[in-house]
């Protein structure tokens, strides 16, 4: 035991032990300055990049510059190429409209968005679907009726838990559709309609093929939320639910709230519902500095640049989110690149990434872990930077940081990250929500490299009350914040990179 305890003690001592014998470490880190982490987050802001919205104008604007500082800096691209396009992880995305589909009872049709809501992963068309009627009857009592490529209907009196009831109706033996109806609030379902609306208008998703689509689960995910993804389960008005059961209103407020039985009844119904999306084409921006001795092995330094565009005439700027963490981004790899140019290049390779996407569903890295130019077991940890320079109510000076994931995959990234801010920069660092359970830790890009189980580190300020408003602009960030944490996030790549 007293030998393990020693060996731990000196591990976590090495970085003090190893940049005390060198302090070119610091050396390299004092390149990242204030004056260029304020240049970057200008260019960024610009009007020229017109808010960054992914798959606009604007954030391919934004990508060139990116592109065009790692390679000023000398950075080569993951083919260690020095061609432009190979810098570019390119790929596409749909962006949802409101699908086209229907129902027909009989010679009644019914339309989505006014009788159903439905939103396909893919096209689906059903010419003679068998509905099944189950009323408000607990699915247990359905143990020897098989729903396998059948419809099912129930009624509820609790809308919003009527997608864990469908979960359960789908697990017992998986109908094609599932639709369900609350007759005693009505009200309910035309709210649904009315924020799915807006929501989908404003949504994106990964083109890909649906497997693809769910082989990443990201952090906290649950069985119910993966189901939702890729089932129909289909909230319906009241005027459906007659037309599909044949019974008046009466009936079916009587039946939802058990003063009368369901008789189990079977109906025929058409069913057809058209995925037509526009296509949308975006990209992340890669690039590489080569290990000296471990070069098939790599340490991830992440930021995402893409923002909300504007909306009315107004420019969402998103100087914190996240031109600021790009910015950082860019120096960090412009100090890796002079420290190379000193004889002391890292280890291991150091691949950075600019994510486009992350507003819209951290679509750039789940596509990057589905699609890794490397092999996901070579990327050793995850350096994710976003939100950088602003104070939070928490906090009255921003001599801080907040680090999320420390204590996840990799419980003893907590000591190494104290024990390198110790010598430098000596921020304050608060692991308030450095919890795998805390939503702001699956808020970010590392959270899609969590999901492969790769360690990751958010660095993070904190929000505010300017948090995706038009009023996020330059002149509020703290650069000398920036500076720090991004001299940190250089010092903790470069220790990872060199550990044995």
């Amino acid at each position: 035991m007293i030998r393990q305890k020693i060996f731990l003690f000196a591990s976590l001592i090495f970085p003090l032990v190893s940049l005390a014998q060198s302090y070119s470490n610091i050396d390299f880190a004092r390149q990242i300055s204030e004056k260029d982490l304020k240049k970057n987050v200008k260019a960024l802001c610009s009007d020229k990049m017109q808010g960054r919205e992914t798959g606009t104008k604007g954030q391919k604007n934004a990508a060139v510059y990116i592109y065009s500082q790692f390679k000023q800096s000398g950075l080569k691209a993951i083919d260690k190429s020095q061609d432009s396009l190979s810098f570019f992880q390119t790929f596409n995305l749909s962006k949802l409209r409101l699908p086209d589909g229907q129902m027909k009872i009989k010679n009644k049709t019914f339309r989505n968005y006014k009788d159903f809501v439905a939103n396909p992963t893919q096209d689906s068309i059903f010419m003679d679907l068998e509905v099944i009627f189950i009323g408000n009857t607990p699915i247990k009592n359905y143990s020897k009726t098989d729903f396998t490529d059948k419809a099912v209907l129930f009624l509820t009196s609790n809308f919003h838990k009527a997608f864990s009831q469908a979960h359960r109706i789908w697990k017992h033996s998986k109908p094609r559709l599932i639709l369900f109806c609350d007759p005693v609030n009505d009200r309910l379902f035309n709210r649904y309609i009315h924020t799915c609306k807006s929501m989908r208008n404003k949504r994106f998703r990964l083109n890909e093929p649906l497997h693809q689509l769910d082989s990443i689960k990201p952090v906290g995910q649950s069985d119910l939320f993966t189901y939702l993804r890729t089932q129909q389960v289909i909230p319906i008005s009241t005027r459906l639910a007659k037309a599909i059961t044949g019974l008046k209103i009466k009936q079916l407020k009587k039946i939802v709230t058990n003063q009368d039985q369901t008789k189990l009844t079977k109906k025929r119904l058409q069913f057809k519902l058209i995925k037509d999306n526009d296509i949308v084409e975006t990209e992340n921006v890669v690039a590489l500095i080569e290990g000296s001795e471990k070069a098939d092995e790599y340490i991830l330094i992440s930021a995402h640049y893409d923002h909300l565009g504007s909306h009315r005439g107004l420019v969402f700027h998103g100087a914190n989110d996240n031109a600021s963490g790009t910015s950082a981004l860019i120096e960090i790899a412009k100090a890796f690149k002079y420290a190379g140019m000193q004889n002391m290049s890292p280890k291991r390779s150091i691949l950075f990434v600019a994510f486009t996407g992350e507003e819209k569903g951290l679509l750039g890295s789940r596509f990057f872990v589905n699609n890794s130019p490397i092999p996901l077991k070579s990327i050793k940890i995850n350096l994710n930077m976003d939100m950088l320079g602003r104070v939070d109510t928490k906090h009255e000076q921003s001599d801080y940081v907040y680090l999320l994931g420390t204590s996840d995959l990799k419980p003893r990234l907590k000591e190494l990250s104290d024990s390198i801010n110790t010598l430098y920069p000596k921020l304050e660092l608060d692991y308030e929500y450095d919890s795998p359970n805390n939503p702001l830790y699956g808020a970010s890009d590392q959270a899609s490299f969590v999901s492969k189980k790769i360690p990751a580190i958010m660095y993070f300020n904190g929000l505010h009350h300017d948090y995706h408003t038009e009023e996020d602009t330059p002149d509020k960030l703290n650069y000398k914040n920036i500076e720090r944490v991004a001299q940190l996030v250089f010092l903790t790549a470069l220790e990872l990179a060199n550990q044995p």
